[in-house]
C-alpha cells in the first residue's frame, strides 16, 4: 500500500509540474513596451504602443508605481483599459503610486486633451498631476481627460491640479460612468453635456486636498478658485444620476445650461437626479440657466452652504427635497434661493438657517425665499432665525403666478410672507414653535 500511495504521489506531481500556466493574451505591461517610470522619460510612444496593441482586441494594459511623464497625448482605443495601482482615489504622491505627468498643451486650452476615451474605455487606478502648473502662476491648459465615445469608465483617479477637469459633454455620448474620483480644477471641473443615454455619477469630490499633499499654498488655491472655478456645468443629458458629488470654493458649484443649436430632440436640457451632494463655501452653490421642462431637476438630501439662483431663461421644474441651506449667499445678497424663471420651484422638507461659517447677521430685509416669478410648492420646511428674523421669510412678487405654502415652521417665531403675487396663494397650516 504505501509503495502504492508513493506512485500515485509521483504521477501527480509530474501532472501539476507538466500542465501548462496560461497566460491572459489580452493583459499587457507598459514596462514592456519601453515605458519608464523615472518622472524623466517621455513615454508618450510607450504608452500608446501597448494600447494600440491592446486595442486589437481589447485588454488591459497595466501600468504599476511610478512617475510617468507625458510630453505628448494619448487616445484609448476601443474595449481597453489602462489600470494604475490603486483600488481607490490615490493620495497625490511623487514617491508612490502610479502618477501620470502631463506636460502638453500649456496656454493652448483649445488643444488636444490630454487622455482622449473611445468606446468602452477605462482608466482605472491613477492619478494626473501636471508639475509646470502652479498657484501663483496660472496657465490655461486643454481638457485632462475627454469622453468620445459610450460606456465609458473613469474609475479611482485623482486629478491633482487640472485647469479643465473631465470633459463628458463636447462629443455626443452616453452611459458613460465616473466613479470614485477625486480631483482640483482651476477652471472647470466636469462638464456634461450631449448625453444621449443615461450617465452616472459616483463619489466624485472636486477639492484641492490633492495639491495640498503637493505643497501648494490653500489661500492661493481658495481665492483663485472663487473667482473662476465652476464645478460641475450640465447641459442637455437624457436622465443623469448623480450620488455622493462635492465641490468646494468654487465660483459657481452646480450650473446648468441650455445645449445651443442641439439636433437631438426639441427639449436640450438637464434632466438630472442629485442626491447625498453639496455646494460648499462659494458665492454661488447652484445657477440654473435652463432644465428640461418636463422633467428639470431634482436636488435629495443635498446641503448648499450658499445660494441659488434660478435666471429668467429656465421654465422647466427646480424639485428640492430634504435640503439644508446656511451661509452668506453673498453674489444673493443674502438670500438663499432666487427665483426669476417661469418654472415651479419645489420646497420640501427643508431647512433654512440664518447663520453660517463666519457668523454673518442676517439682515432684516432679505427674504430667504425671493420669488419673482414662476410658481412655488413649499411644504414641511423649517427656518431657524437665530435671532435674526427677517420680515419676509418668503417674498413673492407680483409676477408670481401661484403659490402653495403648507406646514411649514419657523423656529421661536411664526412665519413671515410678503405677498405681492396677483396670482393664486393659499397658505395653510403653518407652525410657530
Amino acid at each position: 500500500m504505501p509503495a502504492k500511495n508513493g506512485f500515485i504521489k509521483i504521477i501527480f506531481t509530474i501532472a501539476i509540474v507538466s500542465f501548462p500556466v496560461w497566460t491572459n493574451a489580452s493583459d499587457y505591461n507598459v514596462l514592456d513596451f519601453g515605458a519608464k517610470g523615472d518622472a524623466q522619460t517621455d513615454n508618450t510612444a510607450a504608452f500608446q504602443a501597448a494600447i494600440n496593441e491592446a486595442g486589437e482586441k481589447g485588454g488591459t494594459v497595466f501600468v504599476p508605481a511610478g512617475q510617468f511623464r507625458f510630453n505628448g497625448v494619448l487616445t484609448l482605443a476601443p474595449g481597453v483599459t489602462v489600470k494604475g495601482i490603486a483600488e481607490g482615489p490615490p493620495a497625490a504622491s511623487l514617491e508612490r503610486g502610479t502618477m501620470f505627468l502631463a506636460f502638453a498643451g500649456r496656454d493652448d486650452e483649445d488643444s488636444p486633451p490630454f487622455i482622449v476615451m473611445q468606446n468602452n474605455s477605462t482608466l482605472k487606478g491613477l492619478s494626473i498631476y501636471y508639475p509646470e502648473q502652479t498657484i501663483t502662476d496660472v496657465h490655461p491648459y486643454p481638457w485632462t481627460i475627454q469622453i468620445r465615445g459610450n460606456r465609458c469608465n473613469l474609475i479611482d483617479l485623482t486629478l491633482v491640479n487640472s485647469y479643465h477637469g473631465i470633459d463628458c459633454g463636447s462629443i455626443y455620448h452616453g452611459q458613460d460612468y465616473l466613479r470614485n474620483i477625486l480631483m482640483w480644477a482651476l477652471r472647470t471641473g466636469i462638464y456634461i453635456d450631449r448625453v444621449v443615454d443615461i450617465g452616472r455619477l459616483e463619489n466624485v469630490q472636486i477639492h484641492p486636498s490633492g495639491w495640498f499633499e503637493l505643497g501648494a499654498n490653500p489661500d492661493a488655491i481658495r481665492d483663485y478658485a472663487m473667482n473662476h472655478l465652476e464645478g460641475f456645468i450640465i447641459g442637455r443629458c437624457d436622465w443623469e444620476y448623480m450620488v455622493n458629488c462635492f465641490v468646494i470654493w468654487a465660483k459657481v458649484g452646480f450650473r446648468f445650461i441650455e445645449t445651443k443649436g442641439d439636433p437631438v430632440g426639441n427639449d436640450p436640457q438637464a434632466n438630472v437626479l442629485i442626491t447625498q451632494s453639496g455646494s460648499d463655501v462659494g458665492p454661488l452653490a447652484v445657477v440654473v440657466e435652463s432644465t428640461q421642462s418636463h422633467a428639470g431637476i431634482a436636488f435629495e438630501n443635498c446641503q448648499f452652504m450658499d445660494g441659488i439662483l434660478i435666471e429668467e431663461t429656465n421654465r422647466g421644474p427646480v424639485k428640492l427635497t430634504n435640503c439644508g441651506f446656511w451661509g452668506w449667499a453673498e453674489s444673493l445678497g443674502g438670500t438663499h434661493i432666487v427665483n426669476k424663471g417661469t418654472g415651479t420651484v419645489y420646497l420640501t422638507a427643508c431647512n433654512f438657517v440664518a447663520e453660517n461659517w463666519i457668523e454673518c447677521h442676517w439682515m432684516e430685509h432679505i427674504p430667504y425665499i425671493l420669488m419673482l416669478n414662476g410658481t412655488l410648492h413649499i411644504m414641511n420646511c423649517r427656518f431657524q432665525d437665530k435671532g435674526n428674523t427677517p420680515d419676509a421669510h418668503i417674498f413673492l412678487g407680483e409676477n408670481v403666478r401661484s403659490a402653495a405654502i403648507v406646514g411649514n415652521s419657523v423656529e421661536g417665531g411664526g412665519l413671515k410672507i410678503t405677498n405681492k403675487s396677483n396670482g393664486d396663494v393659499q397658505i395653510l397650516g403653518n407652525l410657530t414653535e
